[in-house]
């Protein structure tokens, strides 16, 4: 009953969602250009998120989630995948990171969830997961070309999206709620900022850490951006517009998510982009339309109202 109540407010909760999550490699691009690192940018976000989300752990604890469990969440979406993604925009640029990390992502969950949770594997599912692994050939193939990106900025796109896949497939194992989970990562990767920070504030090649000498403007900015916004606030958004529109339409946003976040990194960073990068974005896009079966989820609804 509640999932079609308010179609539209999901609809906004989607695209709000779709905003934060596309804005991420523009912020952070951001940041790096105020000299910021990649150091910098991953303890302003889990600071701030561990802050803000230790009274939810402090009353949840973890309950029902092993040490392996554990283990699998903050490095899938916590601190080892936000590094890796943070070094692969110093590497690459940010229009690459919103095509590869988020397929890959799709990508891994899809065929772990066939190997672990026996899920169907149906022709569309397939043929959507070539289509995505082509996207994906283009765009490497382009980062031999361009100046901006490189293939070791990719692989690390590729291994942030595999990381956030073991992310998502945990939840499901363990059946762990968002917010919960969002505690979780937020609090133990704010435990690893200290000696992340002792490690690498002065490493030659991710750069001395600037946290001490930077403006406050950029501080604040991205820790609000990274660590609430980005961190919180998109997830809370995306589990309303799931509840409200239903899991399949709700999986729509996150499909929507490379192309914005492509088109975002063009107009405001002004990367350039190549007939190679467009044609990554058209098969990609295709490629999760159809791994996610939207068309097969919304032929029902037409068919009814016909």
């Amino acid at each position: 009953m509640t999932q079609n109540t308010h179609p539209l407010k999901g609809v906004v909760f989607g695209f709000v969602t779709v905003l934060i999550w596309a804005a991420f490699p523009i912020f952070t691009k951001i940041g790096y250009e105020d000299a910021l690192t990649a150091v910098d940018v991953s303890i302003l976000r889990y600071v701030t998120a561990g802050l803000v989300m230790l009274p939810v752990l402090l009353h949840r604890g973890f309950k029902g989630i092993p040490p392996l469990g554990l283990l699998i969440m903050v490095c899938g979406a916590g601190m080892p995948y936000l590094m890796s993604v943070n070094i692969g925009l110093q590497l690459s640029s940010a229009g690459h990171f919103a095509l590869i990390t988020p397929s890959t992502m799709l990508l891994c969950s899809t065929l772990g969830g066939c190997l672990l949770f026996k899920e169907t594997f149906s022709p569309m599912r397939l043929l959507g997961i070539v289509m995505v692994l082509c996207g994906l050939i283009l765009v490497g193939i382009d980062s031999f070309h361009t100046e901006v990106s490189s293939w070791q900025g990719d692989a690390l796109f590729v291994l942030g999206g595999f990381l956030w896949s073991c992310y998502t497939l945990s939840l499901r194992q363990w059946q762990v709620e968002p917010l919960h989970a969002t505690a979780v990562v937020g609090t133990l990767s704010m435990l690893l900022c200290v000696p992340l920070y002792l490690l690498f504030s002065d490493s030659p090649f991710l750069g001395a850490s600037q946290l001490l000498t930077a403006s406050w403007q950029t501080l604040a900015s991205q820790a609000v951006y990274q660590g609430v916004f980005s961190s919180i606030l998109a997830l809370v958004f995306y589990s309303q517009a799931v509840s409200l529109l239903g899991p399949g339409k709700g999986a729509l946003f996150g499909a929507i998510v490379p192309g914005v976040s492509l088109l975002l990194a063009i107009g405001i960073l002004g990367e350039p982009a190549t007939l190679l990068q467009y044609a990554g974005v058209v098969v990609i896009f295709a490629g999760v339309m159809v791994t996610l079966e939207l068309f097969k989820l919304t032929r029902g609804p037409i068919n009814k109202s016909l």
